[in-house]
């Protein structure tokens, strides 16, 4: 069992108050965006449309899933248990009018579906969506194991129905297939990248195909990680899929919180906490940005400019800071908690803003931010013309909920709730 840490223990009050509404918030997103009858989870929550949207994204039913584990072990929910059986009663074609689309010959799913009847929405079967859905499935069945041992039967059954063997496109050099079709793996990518948990869950779910236990020891294992493609920022070694670039923060939170391995990796760690660094200070090469302004995360732009993008490291179109990719960093950079609070209480204090002389503008930004800090234009913030974010992507957003979950109660709570790859040999 998770203990709470002494980082959240000594939060001076004001602080702490912050903390958790926003930790709240981040779960109350996840409610926001979930479909009632089906349990599936939107591709995004609007500010100023009708929720949940009508497309759902299966990475994001993965997450919220977790989501609700969070929500069990905080109380907030009741029903919680509920709610995942549904999700993945959903998921698994067991509500009436609800049939995820599939590939048919591999069984990995469609990334983005109709969130009542679901329908592919002209999207690829990915692996590395499909690989967040399960990934949330085994999440909630072991945290939900001792009430309701049928979460981690239908995680398990999720698991095993999906032919991973597809993935691996290079076993020797870490390269794995993004997408399923007509029963073979194509859309190659090279490592290093959140393409990790694939091979992780391939590890899962065959244990004893020989190509996915050679991609994952021959990159992925423990022992290899200090091997895979870096780039130095500053002097600071940092994981890279190429020479010369940089990747957006997600890729290196998503492997920290979602395999236990690298959880508890003392080299992944040390990785982890460059690439954090590394974010910060090209921040603070910027002109006129505060300390507290920074982060390079994936997310929409709409109203702004462009659409969505996965910002870094000397790429990111007009910086727009992700305030949830501080979240994500905050096991390891508990400072961090501050500079998400100074956001807050400086510039958008979202659960008590007003604004008598333009209740519009009060209106807008309280729609815009009303589960908490997430896409941030510094440049725009004191603007008359303020830029309000229109919607809000629930996978980006999971490294807040994350972030603020490990601060909490420490990395055990996500590693004690996913098994190593040498523990499901005997899963049949």
């Amino acid at each position: 069992m998770t203990s709470t840490t002494d980082m959240y223990k000594n939060l001076p009050p004001k602080v702490k108050t912050f903390f958790d509404r926003q930790y709240k918030d981040s779960y109350l997103l996840f409610e926001a965006s979930r479909n009632e009858r089906t349990g599936l989870y939107a591709d995004a929550y609007f500010s100023f449309d009708q929720n949940p949207d009508y497309r759902c994204s299966i990475a994001a039913t993965g997450v919220g899933l977790i989501s609700l584990c969070v929500a069990d072990k905080e109380g907030w929910d009741e029903k919680a248990a509920e709610k995942a059986i549904l999700t993945l009663r959903g998921v698994s074609g067991e509500i009436e009018g609800c049939e995820v689309a599939r590939e048919e010959k591999t069984g990995f799913f469609a990334h983005f579906v109709d969130m009542e009847t679901g329908e592919n929405l002209n999207s690829e079967y990915s692996t590395i969506d499909s690989t967040l859905l399960i990934t949330g499935a085994l999440f909630a069945g072991h945290h939900f194991l001792d009430r309701h041992p049928e979460i981690l039967e239908m995680a398990h059954k999720l698991l095993k129905s999906i032919d991973w063997s597809i993935v691996v496109a290079d076993k020797e050099t870490g390269v794995i297939n993004m997408i399923a079709k007509d029963g073979e793996g194509i859309a190659p990518l090279p490592a290093y990248n959140e393409y990790v948990m694939v091979s992780y869950l391939a590890m899962l779910g065959q244990p004893e195909n020989e190509d996915i236990q050679a991609l994952w020891n021959n990159n992925f294992a423990e022992d290899k990680i200090s091997q895979l493609p870096q780039e130095e920022f500053r002097g600071l070694p940092v994981l890279n899929d190429r020479p010369g670039t940089f990747l957006s923060s997600f890729v290196q939170q998503f492997p920290f919180f979602l395999v236990p391995e690298y959880a508890e990796s003392p080299t992944y760690l040390e990785y982890y906490k460059n690439a954090c660094l590394a974010d910060r200070f090209k921040w603070k090469e910027l002109d006129d940005v505060p300390s507290y302004i920074w982060g390079y995360g994936a997310g929409p732009n709409d109203g702004l400019f462009g659409g969505y993008h996965a910002d870094k490291i000397n790429n990111a179109p007009h910086d727009i800071s992700s305030s949830y990719i501080i979240g994500g960093y905050l096991p390891v950079y508990p400072a961090g908690i501050y500079d998400l609070y100074a956001q807050y209480s400086l510039h958008i204090p979202y659960d008590v803003y007003t604004n008598d002389e333009d209740k519009e503008d009060e209106a807008k930004l309280r729609a815009a931010y009303k589960y908490g800090l997430h896409r941030i234009s510094w440049w725009h913030l004191e603007q008359p013309d303020r830029w309000y974010p229109t919607k809000v992507t629930l996978i980006d957003w999971s490294s807040m909920l994350y972030g603020l979950a490990g601060f909490k109660h420490g990395m055990s709570f996500f590693s004690e709730r996913l098994p190593k790859v040498n523990s499901m040999s005997k899963v049949k």
